[in-house]
């Protein structure tokens, strides 16, 4: 009866034991997971609940950071790690080729819901059906993403140019942003845009002839010029949708003028022309809904008060969006944030984009 009661005893002591390394590394991660909510409380968030959350967070990501680092391991080969280094490292590269895999695909597709589905539920199928290793590099990925963005675009953050939800759409895009295959998907999502690039004719003599009288008086300024051929467009040519049956079409800039109206697409197209026919370098920017046209100057102009919109190779473009009324250098309908691809009107490909100059 004793005995019994002993061990009855024994079995109510909770076990006690050392940490595998599989545990060590999930603690580890999600210590930085609970430390990354205690700075994004304090930094995306005014909710005086969330700060406080977050200060509890902080406390508790300490103790899990604490536990996996510092509890001693074990020596029984029971305990050990299921997943020993070389687990790990396959697994890394096995998330960089489903990264490359997803990125390649989904930038083949024009729907951009279809593609983030693509991406985003084929990463997390993925997850599924392979091993746990795989799922804690791909967190420490996703989060190692988040860091970078929340420290690299600080100033945005502290002056609340840069919410929460933008800071995650990025961390999104850097994922899946990756070198050599992007490149190649590049390429071949530039041909769907083919037909917007070549309708861009700065070299058409009715192009030329109209934007020189437009200019005419700009001293051959090139802001002067920019503001004189933006001022044209967006007040001569009205807008006008093209018709609602899912299909985009983009007229040639001639018939455009000459129609006196067309959509966003065929505004920014008469732009470009008639500033790329006077000598200025322009770029097309495109956003799921909308499409405006970015300028790059040569020269300085400190009595130009607007921050440039992006940076390209590390000179700053400006954005010049027609299909608003009186429209003004600097400003878009489109938030910078959701500018998804840029194209080099006169190369007719894609490029890189940064939202702010590089250190």
């Amino acid at each position: 009866m004793t005995d019994q009661k002993q061990s009855k005893k024994r079995s109510r002591i909770r076990e006690v034991r050392p940490l595998t390394t599989d545990e060590r590394a999930s603690f580890f991660i999600l210590a930085l997971y609970l430390f990354a909510f205690f700075v994004s409380a304090f930094i995306y968030w005014d909710s005086l609940m969330l700060k406080l959350a977050g200060v509890f967070t902080l406390f508790g990501g300490g103790f899990l950071f604490y536990a996996a680092l510092f509890i001693s391991k074990g020596h029984d080969d029971d305990k050990e790690s299921k997943h020993p280094l070389r687990s790990y490292l396959l697994s890394f590269f096995l998330m960089l080729l489903m990264l490359f895999l997803f990125r390649f695909v989904g930038g083949l597709i024009d729907d951009s819901q279809i593609a983030l589905f693509t991406l985003y539920g084929g990463t997390l199928i993925c997850l599924v059906i392979f091993r746990k290793a795989l799922i804690q590099v791909v967190s420490l990925a996703a989060l190692s993403s988040f860091i970078f963005v929340t420290a690299y675009n600080r100033e945005m953050i502290l002056s609340g140019e840069l919410k929460f939800k933008d800071a995650i759409h990025q961390c999104g895009q850097a994922l899946f942003r990756i070198g050599p295959i992007q490149d190649v998907a590049n390429m071949l999502i530039a041909g769907n845009y083919v037909n917007y690039l070549n309708k861009v004719d700065y070299r058409d003599e009715q192009i030329n002839i109209l934007a020189t009288r437009e200019v005419i008086g700009s001293r051959d300024d090139e802001l002067e010029k920019t503001k004189a051929l933006l001022s044209f467009v967006s007040n001569e040519i009205y807008y006008v949708s093209d018709p609602n049956d899912g299909v985009e079409y983009a007229k040639d800039p001639i018939q455009t003028i000459i129609a006196g109206g067309g959509d966003c697409e065929d505004q920014t197209l008469v732009l470009c022309s008639l500033l790329e026919s006077v000598g200025l370098k322009t770029y097309i920017a495109f956003t799921a809904y909308h499409v405006f046209a970015l300028v790059q100057f040569d020269m300085k102009y400190p009595e130009l008060k607007v921050e440039p919109y992006v940076y390209i190779d590390g000179h700053p473009c400006y954005a010049l969006d027609p299909a608003d009324p009186g429209a003004q250098i600097g400003y878009s309908a489109a938030s910078r944030l959701r500018i998804e691809r840029v194209f080099d009107v006169r190369k007719k490909n894609m490029v890189s984009f940064e939202l702010l100059p590089q250190r």
